[in-house]
């Protein structure tokens, strides 16, 4: 059985840069020493794009497959748009089906089934493991606001290995939903979750929901009695307020404030400070790209209020792991969740910690003691 990698780098000083590196590495997809040398290129987006697709090659001629990809999806990660630049949404389209051929590739020898479950006009995208004979049980896994369902395959692997029958699916707004299928993001969950528990006869099932994905397994756990046990990994309790948790009191209170006035002169003032800053401007690209129908700030802030558990969380009866890094913004809001969670049949909450080199978000760093919680939580609740 295979097991991840501990330990949360200071790869690089900037902290978004710095938290994917240790994202890369804390799945096992990239070794230490090949993050450690691309991070010393990274100055800005495009040397992000370069260092990581230069390699491409040379780990797909050297046989390894899950490097090269992985490469690729870094490479896509930081990609900024230019809406009117026809040559740039060509080449994001090519490094995602180069991707996604690398991906399988990669993984073509798993014991993997992949199945496009029919959705309307399109489908979603189901990677799963069975056990031949008896299993422990079902776990329903899916991701959250920019997962491709194929970076989760360690995941679906450690699972598997672990006695339980695994199926992980994308759902609005991810992967190939997005890619292929135009479908953006949109709150209801429980729609994406039926489709699936309804094509494979599911229940009594485990869903976990990663990152967005611990609003959207709440949101589907909410109307959803065939689930038994939803994993919260990690809560995003109110994804608008968390976003806005870190700023400045003065911005926090404005654009709180401006929230009622659209049409504010305002907005353009921020509007330019977010253009100023790469990581800001990437931001609301992405989701320009994810949720779709957003032409400014206000709608974008707008759009993300949508996803929070204040007004769902009565609503769910299953039993519900709620898990927290002490340095992740969501974790605001852990004792507003677990607070909130009046109905569930029973309420388990975990705060990871620096010292378990655990404490940010999904707890990149040591993967494996969150899994290993998981899965202990699920068999004493079984």
């Amino acid at each position: 059985m295979m097991n991840f990698p501990v330990g949360f780098y200071d790869f690089h000083k900037d902290t978004a840069f710095n938290f994917q590196l240790n994202r890369f590495y804390s799945f096992g997809c990239l070794s230490y020493d090949t993050i450690a040398e691309i991070s010393k290129e990274l100055t800005d987006f495009d040397s992000w794009f370069q260092s990581f697709s230069s390699r491409v090659e040379t780990f797909h001629n050297n046989g390894d497959l899950v490097a090269s990809a992985t490469c690729l999806r870094a490479a896509l990660f930081f990609m900024l748009d230019d809406h009117g630049d026809v040559n740039k949404q060509m080449q994001k389209t090519q490094l995602y089906e180069q991707c996604m051929n690398e991906y399988q590739a990669a993984y073509k020898d798993a014991g993997l089934t992949y199945v496009n479950v029919p959705f309307e006009s399109g489908y979603f995208p189901v990677i799963y493991k069975c056990h031949t004979n008896e299993s422990k049980g079902d776990i329903v896994v899916h991701g959250g606001y920019d997962s491709f369902i194929q970076e989760l395959i360690p995941l679906v692997q450690y699972i598997y290995f672990n006695g339980y029958n695994v199926y992980i699916f994308e759902g609005f707004g991810q992967g190939e939903v997005l890619n292929r299928c135009g479908l953006k993001m949109k709150p209801e969950w429980e729609i994406c979750t039926k489709v699936i528990l309804d094509y494979f006869r599911l229940k009594e099932v485990t869903l976990i929901g990663i990152s967005l994905g611990g609003y959207l397994a709440a949101r589907a756990a909410a109307y959803e009695d065939r689930i038994k046990r939803v994993v919260l990994y990690d809560l995003i309790y109110d994804f608008y307020g968390a976003v806005l948790v870190k700023a400045p009191d003065e911005l926090k209170n404005l654009i709180n404030h401006l929230m009622d006035i659209p049409d504010s002169p305002k907005w353009k003032s921020i509007e330019a400070l977010m253009q100023a800053n790469p990581f800001s401007l990437w931001l609301f690209q992405q989701g320009q790209e994810v949720f779709g129908n957003i032409t400014n700030l206000y709608d974008y802030y707008k759009c993300i209020k949508n996803y929070n558990t204040i007004e769902i969380s009565p609503l769910i009866q299953q039993d519900v792991l709620v898990l927290a890094g002490e340095e992740d913004i969501y974790t605001a809001y852990f004792e507003q969740q677990r607070k909130a969670l009046t109905n569930a049949k029973s309420v388990v909450g975990r705060i990871f910690t620096k010292e378990e080199n655990a404490s940010h978000h999904c707890q990149v760093g040591n993967l494996q003691l969150a899994m290993d919680y998981i899965l202990t939580w699920i068999a004493s609740n079984s």
